[in-house]
């Protein structure tokens, strides 16, 4: 079973929802794009405590929504958070067995040890012109130095468990049986005590250097109106037969 490199505890929910509030308005604006309608089943691969789970919801209000993620205390918090959806205590690497019309994983890629054999397990219960919708980040640009060393921290993490944290590349290859239906990258915006206040927790999850964790929380603290720039990859795939 795949397990999060940040965890789930409460410090983990705690950065997930300052996650969530911080990249709702590209995700909102990527669902809204999709091409096509009628998308009745619904699936959040790696879906958390249920903020993305509400998203599509919200955007997409008609249809069957299925959250999936490996921690049960993840899965419990969404339940509570959207009890209209369904969700599940799966592996999200193992091959999807229920029907979809949508699949839709954001910041996930980048945490799993093969990402596009993972990919290509999400196409064949698709139905034809189904879509995969997947959002990764690419990178972030910021001259703070503090920022520099959380990087090299984080990606050393990530891949200390065999991933890689900047997915964006791993995006450049089509699923089997699909076509690249929308392909972009997006500029966002992140006030600079925002993202210490996500790296922060991350920090503090996978028992970071205390002077790293203590720069972000001041970071964090201070009033400081600087932005860090992220560069979020937004690519949507089609399956084209059966």
């Amino acid at each position: 079973m795949t397990t999060y490199a940040f965890g789930d505890t409460q410090l983990a929910r705690e950065r997930l929802a300052l996650v969530a509030d911080t990249f709702e308005a590209p995700s909102r604006s990527l669902l809204c794009d999709l091409p096509g309608f009628g998308y009745r089943y619904v699936i959040d691969m790696g879906c958390g405590p249920g903020y993305t789970t509400a998203l599509l919801r919200e955007v997409i209000p008609h249809s069957f929504t299925t959250g999936i993620d490996s921690s049960v205390a993840m899965i419990a918090e969404a339940e509570a958070r959207v009890p209209d959806a369904h969700f599940v205590v799966a592996d999200v690497n193992a091959r999807l067995c229920l029907p979809a019309h949508l699949v839709y994983s954001r910041l996930l890629l980048g945490h799993l040890a093969d990402p596009a054999a993972v990919l290509a397990h999400w196409v064949p219960p698709l139905r034809v012109g189904g879509l995969i919708v997947c959002e990764e980040p690419v990178r972030y640009q910021s001259d703070d130095p503090v920022f520099a060393r959380y990087e090299d921290a984080v990606t050393a993490v990530v891949a200390a468990r065999g991933a890689t944290l900047w997915a964006g590349p791993v995006l450049d290859t089509d699923p089997p049986g699909c076509r690249r239906a929308l392909d972009r990258v997006v500029e966002h915006p992140v006030p600079a005590v925002r993202a210490a206040a996500m790296f922060r927790r991350n920090a503090v999850a996978w028992g970071g250097d205390g002077d790293l964790v203590e720069a972000l929380h001041d970071i964090e603290r201070s009033d400081r109106t600087d932005l860090v720039m992220w560069e979020l990859r937004q690519t949507v795939w089609a399956k084209t037969s059966e």
